[in-house]
């Protein structure tokens, strides 16, 4: 999915996050966004489910290996 996810951003150009989506919801209520704004929208929600998962696994007594973002990011070199 993540491969999916990815490709899919690499097409979105910088005049496709401008325009502005009309969309209902399942209760059937109508919104109008910018897309810019439902990306940034999809990432977070990606993530706190994400974490749900980590928290559900490791409750299960699973290892959910690292995943502190500062040991993730690599160091950057200042000389």
């Amino acid at each position: 999915m993540d491969a999916q996810i990815i490709h899919w951003i690499g097409e979105i150009s910088e005049e496709d996050l401008s325009r502005t989506l009309s969309y209902r919801n399942t209760k059937g209520a109508s919104f109008n966004r910018r897309l810019s704004c439902l990306l940034l929208h999809f990432f977070n929600h990606q993530t706190h489910h994400r974490g749900q998962v980590s928290t559900l696994l490791a409750q299960a007594g699973m290892a959910v290996g690292v995943t502190d973002l500062f040991t993730l990011i690599p160091e950057e070199n200042n000389s």
